[in-house]
């Protein structure tokens, strides 16, 4: 006979309680199956592990030896049962989840704390990278959802606008349009500008470069950088202006002014995009919470492509 998580538990109870009828009133057995398997267990080991009489029940030498060292196994197996049945439920588990600049400095970093607090057995393992990547990462399967600018309209995708934003320029401090409260984008065409790489940068500059060219200019950009700590430090020491998020106001940021654009009424989405044929449950538990957070926060936002 082969011993199971039966015998360990039954023995486990009767060496703690040392009385069958509470034993097998807290496993909820009869007392008659209890006692068989206590022998049962015996007869595999090879050794009495109790003494029996009408009035107590006791632990042999040999039951002590048992008792203890199946006390740490039971543990670790009660805990691998627990931990299997929340991963089976979509409890536990990792999730890769991507983010942007503009995400990360948003309300992202809220919403997957409070996530966090009401998930602590699954592991979110943050990656930053760009939005044109992240379009390839989904497709591929190494991430499970990116947090990116715009929308990504692919047929094996679904997303959801996460967050909403609205255009600014970033100046320097001492800039004389800095005194303005508002701008507009049309004041900046003899601007020297600063943008993120091309690489990295490529949707939200396809955008903005639209923006300029329905108003009569192409922005004359002098340097890029490839984060936007590397953009607001060439805004600080002067090299030119950078169009952004309203997300800055997250940041404190010194030598810089940033004025609302009076004339780009668009909002500057930030989406949560996964592949819809991504079965883990780690991801569905992820995305029930982001709905919920999203439809109190964005009550009039609706899901894209399903």
């Amino acid at each position: 006979m082969a011993l199971d998580l039966r015998h360990l538990r039954a023995f486990q109870m009767v060496g703690n309680e040392l009385h069958f009828g509470r034993a097998a009133n807290n496993l909820r057995i009869a007392q008659p199956a209890l006692s068989k398997t206590i022998q049962q267990l015996e007869a595999e080991i090879g050794a009495p592990l109790l003494t029996r009489s009408t009035r107590r029940v006791e632990l042999t030498e040999a039951g002590k030896v048992f008792l203890t060292e199946i006390s740490g196994v039971t543990g670790q197996i009660e805990l691998a049962i627990a931990r299997t049945r929340k991963a089976a439920r979509g409890l536990q588990g990792e999730l890769r989840v991507a983010y942007t600049d503009f995400a990360i400095n948003g309300k992202l970093p809220e919403f997957l704390r409070d996530f966090n607090l009401a998930h602590p057995d699954i592991h979110l393992d943050l990656i930053f990278m760009p939005t044109v990547r992240q379009h390839v990462a989904i497709l591929q399967n190494s991430i499970d959802i990116g947090f990116m600018y715009g929308e990504f309209d692919h047929q094996s995708t679904s997303s959801l606008v996460f967050d909403e934003n609205e255009y600014v320029v970033v100046l320097p401090s001492d800039h004389p349009l800095a005194k303005k409260e508002t701008l507009t984008l049309a004041e900046l065409k003899d601007e020297k500008f600063v943008f993120g790489t091309g690489d990295s940068w490529v949707v939200f500059r396809q955008q903005v470069f639209a923006k300029c060219r329905a108003r009569g200019f192409f922005p004359d950009i002098v340097l890029e950088a490839t984060n936007s700590d590397g953009i607001f430090g060439l805004v600080i020491v002067g090299a030119g202006v950078a169009i952004y998020s309203n997300c800055i106001g997250n940041m404190a940021r010194q030598g810089v002014a940033v004025r609302p654009l009076s004339d780009l009424t668009e909002k500057l989405p930030i989406s949560a995009v996964w592949d819809r044929s991504n079965r883990s449950k780690v991801l569905a538990t992820f995305l029930r919470h982001l709905r919920e957070t999203t439809k109190k926060r964005l009550p009039e936002a609706s899901p894209v492509g399903g």
